[in-house]
């Protein structure tokens, strides 16, 4: 596969896609709020009705918020469904800048670190900014498109592709690449072609980077699908293993220490070995599941019947379950781990801290907003947004 890569070269291209990554008064309003309050809560109030607590700030996007928003230093970058890219500050939410291109963002695909903002964008494409202005450093013009979560270091750009998605053809039995391009210039490092038709948020853990997918079942009618999921070598992206199962395609893949664990269409989690792919455990909780977080050889996450479970990842032996507000239906995006504390939101906007160690609730905060998505940390904050298009940030001192 042929990958051409386009720099923004010249003065006058580089103002042209500097005047749609501009700051937009109209795009980010910031309404402040007042009697900002939290309520800590122990287990024993768990069924209780708690007052909303108010927002330390209230930031207006352009569109939907479907991803859950990024931290890149005092900035937090929001996607919305709209296809644009919103970076605001996280001490008061006012506007810090907005990117919005000729061509639509893939909301999902978006992924940002200290120094940059990459994503991928329609007509196959792979756009990295600058995270503190929104300025375009390079634009990669690839032969597939991106739709899913980049994966970032400070040197790479890992961009998974796609035969099958939003606005596209769908091709079950093509082939997708996963393509490891220059942090500096956008330029191909390396690109190795699998046999799955799309390939899902990629994850690293040292010197191996992680993804999967999907692929079309031999002599199986179009678009009945089975489980792959791919190790490869960072540096060359030669393959270390493979695993496949039958489980359809491909939800989300995580790692930590020597295991790897993902989930597909069955809500299976299956647990590899890091060095061969081996098989080391498989539950089934029996309820669809969110995405996990995983660290010291344990494995968090919630299911569909409003519990929230530790797993040691070693044996798939569950240590701890934790039952949330059954009127808060479940808990929705990856949990964050900070200092032996689990933050994680639900579908009715509450927020839950749990201990880590034996999820015993430290904290729980009623905010009266829906979200599609979990949210993100920043310093003392929660920050979430709403199919409406706003951002919340709430205090959890």
């Amino acid at each position: 596969m042929t990958v051409r890569n386009k720099q923004l070269l010249g003065l006058g291209v580089f103002l042209i896609v500097f005047a749609g990554c501009t700051s937009s008064p109209e795009a980010v309003s910031v309404l402040p709020t007042q009697n900002v309050h939290t309520q800590p809560q122990s287990a024993a109030i768990a069924q209780t009705q708690v007052d909303e607590t108010s927002p330390m700030w209230t930031a207006r996007l352009s569109g939907a918020v479907n991803t859950a928003p990024l931290v890149s230093g005092n900035l937090v970058i929001t996607p919305t469904a709209d296809g644009v890219i919103h970076a605001v500050y996280a001490e008061n939410g006012s506007a810090a800048w907005t990117y919005s291109g000729e061509a639509k963002i893939w909301d999902a695909s978006v992924n940002a670190d200290e120094s940059k903002v990459c994503a991928g964008m329609e007509g196959r494409q792979v756009i990295c900014l600058d995270a503190k202005t929104g300025t375009p450093l390079w634009i990669a013009v690839l032969e597939l498109e991106v739709q899913s979560r980049i994966a970032l270091t400070p040197n790479r750009v890992f961009a998974p592709t796609t035969h099958a998605g939003t606005g596209l053809e769908n091709d079950f039995n093509a082939q997708a690449s996963l393509i490891a391009l220059n942090a500096e210039n956008g330029e191909v490092i390396w690109e190795t072609i699998t046999d799955n038709y799309i390939l899902r948020r990629p994850v690293l853990n040292g010197d191996i980077i992680i993804t999967g997918g999907a692929y079309q079942v031999s002599g199986k009618p179009a678009g009945e699908v089975a489980t792959r999921v791919y190790a490869f070598n960072v540096k060359d992206g030669s393959l270390i293993w493979k695993y496949e199962s039958g489980d359809g395609l491909l939800r989300w893949v995580e790692t930590n220490g020597d295991v790897v664990t993902f989930s597909a269409a069955t809500e299976t989690v299956y647990a590899l070995s890091l060095s061969d792919g081996q098989l080391l455990w498989q539950s089934a909780p029996g309820y669809w599941m969110q995405f996990p977080v995983m660290q010291d050889g344990q494995i968090f996450f919630g299911t569909g019947d409003e519990i929230f479970h530790a797993f040691n990842a070693s044996n798939g032996q569950e240590t701890w379950s934790h039952k949330i507000n059954i009127s808060s239906l479940n808990q929705i995006g990856r949990p964050i781990l900070r200092e032996n504390v689990l933050w994680f939101n639900s579908v009715t906007g509450e927020i839950y801290a749990l201990d880590k160690n034996n999820g015993e609730r430290l904290a729980y905060l009623n905010t009266g907003h829906s979200s599609r998505v979990g949210g993100t940390l920043n310093g003392s904050l929660y920050i979430l947004g709403d199919p409406e298009g706003n951002l919340y940030a709430y205090s959890i001192q």
